[in-house]
């Protein structure tokens, strides 16, 4: 894991609950008072860590005048794209449907309910294209 997003958000809670509809997992074990942080886990593997704004303000208080999200996205690799995409589509806005790139990858993305936005590529296209060096 040589990068691992930590994502600031209003309510551990809803977000959970939302990022569950979804079809992720959170490991909560290490979530405790002032200190409430998630693991949240898609298809049993680690893929960021959900942080409520207060706490993780006191944590890192250099943050403390940054508004929650941020200028840009996150990828999400996934087996079964078509799946995935109606299975979000229930529970998220889709900010933008199901395309192909120029390197081959299949995506679509979403925006969770803090205004962070996930792209969402099929695993087989994302290795076989020119993208795949870096899966």
């Amino acid at each position: 894991m040589p990068f691992a997003p930590c994502i600031s958000v209003q309510d551990t809670a809803a977000s959970l609950a939302f990022y569950k509809k979804l079809g992720f997992d959170a490991d909560s074990s290490m979530s405790r008072p002032g200190d409430d942080i998630h693991m949240l886990l898609y298809g049993g593997e680690f893929c960021a860590m959900i942080y409520r704004n207060e706490d993780l303000k006191t944590w890192l208080p250099v943050l403390k005048d940054t508004p929650i999200g941020f200028a840009g996205m996150f990828y999400l690799s996934v087996d079964d794209l078509d799946g995935t995409h109606d299975r979000i589509a229930q529970h998220a806005e889709i900010v933008k449907p199901i395309g192909t790139d120029h390197t081959g990858q299949r995506m679509f993305y979403f925006r969770d309910l803090d205004g962070y936005v996930i792209g969402v590529n099929e695993k087989a296209r994302l290795e076989a294209s020119e993208m795949g060096k870096y899966a």
